[in-house]
């Protein structure tokens, strides 16, 4: 038979030292919860002094709320527990009860609320006299942890914690606009932004006919598995990337990746003003291809007003690709795809000077395939 918790705890870390704005988010983290768990039956989710706390009812199905607690940002742990009243035998005889067939348990006793008869130090020497009578192992270097924190509103005992992802609420710092490839990096940069509490809209440019077709493609497969973590759908972009390649046809093709990248920022500086996006994600990390040397990453990006954020900039691919794999994304990013990111030009250039990037863009008349290209964007 399953456990019958009465709610689950949660409690958030970084969030807790943000002085006059902790309200704005805590409240972000309320609202991120109760969408996250929409369609799950509970009581009701109180915020505390400073914790949050779900009151679960008979119907609850505890096993699927601590899943998808899991994908929820600015959650430092949570745990389902048991409720009672400020009374040191109910409590002592609730700890007991959860110590049965525990190999060794250690409490941990806090109040937060001072006006009850006991302290936290007799709640844990009756729980050891307790726990000798019933030949319970009550051991200061257990493994296994019993929580107990007294509150004015009641006493919360929970097991061991379940660590959760950490970070700020999403939307908590703005909208971004994250540049989404078919690739491993972009979505593990995506998961980084919404972590620091961006709310993510991406712009992916396709190679495919029409624009159904790629909001059709793996792309989308992606972008559902993101959002997860942003509790909700979200806005992508669909852009084509042959208006492009028509117009640099016939440039110095050593300069491919650097115009494209520069091509690229430009069209995401015009979506992040469509959007009142303050920012600009993208999944670089120095040094890994020719784009990304220092030297490209400036030459791409100088002149570009928009806040460009780069998460992975000091990550390797490795740490990259288990990232991913964590995530849910890896999969998806290895499955064959052709990317517009992915210019298969030969020999590029890896140190390239800003004037002759600016110089063949404007020979191009990239501005106006940038233009020609926005016109096609197919909104999903």
């Amino acid at each position: 038979m399953k456990e019958r918790y009465d709610a689950i705890v949660m409690h958030y870390g970084e969030i807790g030292v943000k002085g006059r704005n902790k309200g704005m988010f805590v409240g972000r983290l309320y609202k991120n919860i109760k969408a996250t768990l929409s369609g799950e039956s509970y009581e009701s989710l109180e915020n505390m002094r400073d914790r949050l706390l779900l009151r679960l009812n008979g119907d609850s199905d505890v096993e699927s709320m601590i899943k998808k607690l899991g994908y929820v940002f600015g959650l430092a742990w949570y745990a389902p527990a048991y409720l009672e009243r400020n009374d040191a035998k109910r409590i002592v005889e609730r700890l007991s009860s959860m110590a049965k067939g525990m190999a060794a348990v250690k409490v941990v006793a806090h109040r937060t609320y001072k006006d009850v008869n006991f302290t936290s130090g007799e709640i844990v020497s009756e729980f050891i006299k307790a726990a000798a009578k019933r030949k319970l192992n009550a051991d200061k270097d257990a493994d296994h942890k019993l929580f107990v924190s007294v509150t004015k509103d009641g006493t919360i005992i929970n097991g061991d914690k379940i660590k959760g992802l950490g970070g700020l609420p999403v939307g908590s710092s703005g909208k971004a606009i994250v540049l989404l490839s078919g690739g491993i990096d972009s979505p593990v940069s995506a998961f980084y932004a919404m972590k620091r509490g961006l709310t993510p809209v991406y712009l992916h440019i396709h190679a495919f006919p029409n624009a159904e077709e790629a909001a059709g493609s793996k792309i989308n497969r992606i972008v559902g598995v993101l959002n997860r973590y942003s509790n909700g759908s979200s806005k992508v972009y669909y852009l084509p990337g042959h208006i492009f390649l028509s117009y640099v046809a016939g440039e110095k093709s050593r300069y491919e990746l650097v115009l494209f990248k520069r091509f690229l920022y430009r069209l995401a500086e015009a979506v992040a003003e469509k959007e009142g996006a303050k920012a600009v994600v993208t999944g670089d990390s120095l040094g890994q291809v020719a784009s990304q040397t220092l030297e490209n990453m400036a030459s791409s990006s100088r002149g570009i007003g928009t806040l460009l954020l780069r998460p992975l900039v000091g990550f390797d691919k490795n740490e990259i690709i288990d990232h991913a794999k964590k995530i849910g994304t890896y999969e998806l990013s290895i499955m064959p795809y052709r990317d517009v990111c992915s210019i298969n030009s030969k020999n590029q250039k890896t140190v390239s000077e800003y004037a002759e990037v600016e110089r063949i863009y404007r020979k191009a008349k990239l501005a106006k395939a940038k233009n020609e290209t926005l016109k096609r964007a197919f909104v999903r």
